[in-house]
């Protein structure tokens, strides 16, 4: 009885475990530093939150799409350093960003 019983117990704790992990909120971080987006590609699941930080002095922005094609889907300014602005990426698929004030600086979402 006591081996049943040390099986069932091994079992619970896997499958709690299992569960927490999928239950678990998403964030992800990206830096903007000398005028680049780092990470420039991030890799996430499908409702992670994407919060950008701006740790220069002037003004930047955080687009959707690329300077010649913008897609519309955000577009936040990172007002000095400090600034901070987040996106929530629900659907998976790949988003490209740059921003709009020094149009070399890019990034990509890729969102599993």
């Amino acid at each position: 009885m006591n081996h049943t019983h040390i099986l069932i117990v091994a079992g619970a704790v896997v499958l709690g475990v299992a569960g927490f992990s999928t239950a678990a909120p998403t964030q992800s971080e990206v830096g903007v530093r000398v005028f680049q987006f780092r990470p420039g590609q991030l890799e996430v699941k499908a409702g992670t939150t994407v919060t950008w930080t701006n740790q220069d002095d002037i003004t930047h922005t955080v687009t959707s799409g690329t300077p010649d094609q913008r897609e519309g889907r955000f577009d936040r300014r990172l007002d000095g350093k400090g600034a901070t602005t987040t996106v929530q990426f629900k659907d998976p698929g790949v988003y490209p960003y740059f921003c709009d004030k020094h149009p070399s600086m890019r990034g990509e979402i890729r969102v599993n």
